[in-house]
């Protein structure tokens, strides 16, 4: 059975990207347009996603952060990741691989300078020790 992952993003462009990444890597993704809308396909299909990957801001009045964070706070026990361009600004990332974990249990960051390109990076917080890929599969 493949994982099942839920990519929220209001960027056509970047949630292609990391939809094609994961589908490319033996994934089936559910796709979200905004963070009510992933909240709504979390709650439908939590007990069969693997992931949740967010953008951080999206131009709604409901930020990914929240909705990570309300995921986490719901006891989500998969896959938390979060991307931003914010990632690619520096001493950002520094301070999101600490705080991120404790703040939403987000594993991993998805820088969007790389991402916009179609190079999907997946960059472990801190205590994480297996790579994404590897973890989504367990």
């Amino acid at each position: 059975m493949k994982p099942l992952v839920l990519v929220v993003d209001d960027n056509d462009r970047y949630a292609n990207n990391l939809k094609t990444y994961l589908q490319e890597n033996g994934c089936e993704v559910l796709r979200a347009i905004d963070a009510s809308q992933g909240w709504d396909l979390y709650l439908a299909n939590k007990q069969k996603l693997k992931a949740v990957i967010t953008d951080i801001t999206m131009e709604t009045q409901t930020s990914g952060l929240w909705m990570i964070r309300k995921i986490y706070q719901d006891g989500f026990p998969g896959i938390k990741v979060i991307a931003t361009t914010g990632f690619d600004v520096s001493g950002v990332m520094a301070v999101s691989k600490y705080f991120l974990p404790w703040f939403a249990g987000v594993e991993y960051m998805v820088p969007k300078v790389p991402l916009k390109k179609g190079e999907v990076i997946l960059l472990p917080t801190s205590g994480v020790s297996s790579d994404f890929l590897s973890k989504l599969k367990s």
